[in-house]
């Protein structure tokens, strides 16, 4: 049957396990886990820099939090249908409600208000440096800006539907358009064009360091890339239904595939692969500063953890090591040897030390062994020994 999930405006297509179409995942797929449990339907989700994560749970109207080890909490309220959700420097938290047309912020010690309001249905949301928050408004078509103090506007036009957005370095707001598949860029003055187009019903957006655009395109499970000159290319294919849609610092752009439960990953070359897979039906998607990803699975009310292995820094670690393996080898051989010159030294000491000793036994025995075996003979200060029973030479006598 086709099911229309209300509060998040999404298509999913639940269908009998006869007609369901299943993409295993790739044999080189890194390890997943479940991180945490969520409020009811999560859908926005991000991460602090202590790692915890933190999402919009669109059915029960609060937000989660939870930890690096897995510590699940409802971190405070917010108002009807939370979509989008972001955080800033110091750790606030903020989302767009669908419903009621607001964003909530909720401190790090979960105390809830409403910051402002919004155009119709907010869907995505970001702060920038300067604490301003924007919601890309899917029912009315533009983008809202609210001050850290609470004052609303409209910022500027979109196109059809926008679902997601993002900012560049330079203060520019870009949304995906979902019903017309474009870009819009509005800049900080309020002025909008159309950046570019994408793939069919763009759900997610996000960008990188040299400004180029990158959406997630839910109905041609592809990745587009717009250019800041505004060309459009498709980066790659992805799982099945792709909604959110996050970036490395090395440009390669992930993806939570909402169909199929996997996660894409496509590096800036477009080769595409299975990262791993998820939770049931994930919508949100993010990175930690290892590369690792998580995902917030709208109906298993879960996040996933994926495991990224790092090759490069594998190997590095491996080198350092091996390096200190060979350091400790040489230490040890060092050691050894130096231990061997050590019992040469004192066994040559000790023999040394015997010499004299020696020297005087081998005199005393020559001299007993003389007396023994021969007969002295003694002229003056001059001794001779002749064999015993000899007779002394002329002018020596025999002595006893």
């Amino acid at each position: 049957m086709l099911k229309i999930n209300f509060r998040t405006n999404i298509i999913a297509l639940i269908l009998t396990s006869l007609f369901l179409v299943y993409i295993s995942p790739s044999a080189n797929a890194e390890p997943s886990t479940i991180l945490g449990t969520t409020g009811d339907e999560p859908i926005g989700i991000t991460i602090d820099s202590l790692g915890n994560i933190y999402t919009a749970n669109g059915a029960s109207n609060n937000v989660s939090k939870i930890t690096p080890q897995g510590v699940s909490t409802t971190l405070g309220t917010t108002g009807a249908n939370p979509f989008g959700i972001t955080i800033d420097s110091s750790g606030n938290i903020y989302t767009a409600n669908n419903v009621d047309n607001t964003v909530t912020k909720i401190t790090p010690g979960g105390v809830s208000t409403t910051l402002g309001t919004t155009g119709n249905n907010p869907r995505g949301i970001l702060i920038d440096s300067s604490g301003n928050i924007y919601t890309a408004n899917y029912g009315a078509n533009n983008v809202s800006k609210i001050t850290p103090g609470g004052v609303s506007t409209i910022l500027g036009t979109t196109g059809a539907n926008p679902f997601a957005i993002t900012i560049d370095s330079s203060g520019n707001i870009y949304t995906a358009n979902d019903v017309d598949n474009t870009v819009t860029k509005i800049t900080p003055q309020g002025v909008s064009t159309i950046l570019g187009t994408t793939g069919a019903n763009p759900f997610g957006i996000t960008i990188d360091s040299s400004g180029n655009i990158y959406t997630s395109n839910t109905g041609a499970d592809t990745v587009s890339k717009i250019t800041p000159q505004g060309v459009s290319t498709t980066l790659g294919t992805t799982g099945a239904q792709p909604v959110g849609i996050t970036i490395d610092s090395s440009g390669n752009i992930y993806t939570a595939n909402n169909v199929d439960n996997t996660v894409t990953k496509i590096t800036p070359q477009g080769v595409s692969t299975t990262l791993g897979t998820t939770g049931n039906f994930p919508n949100g998607i993010t990175i930690d500063s290892s590369g690792n990803i998580y995902t917030s699975n709208n109906f298993g009310a879960t996040v996933t953890k994926i495991t990224v292995f790092d090759q490069a820094a594998a190997n590095a670690e491996a080198a350092r090591v091996a390096a200190a393996n060979a350091e400790a080898a040489r230490v040890a051989a060092a050691n050894a040897e130096a231990a061997r010159k050590a019992k040469e030294q004192k066994e040559l000491t000790e023999i040394l030390a015997l010499i004299p000793s020696i020297a005087e036994l081998t005199l005393s025995l020559g001299e007993t062994t003389q007396s023994l075996y021969s007969t002295k003979c003694v002229k003056g200060k001059t001794t001779k020994y002749v064999k015993y029973g000899a007779k002394c030479p002329k002018g020596y006598v025999k002595k006893k």
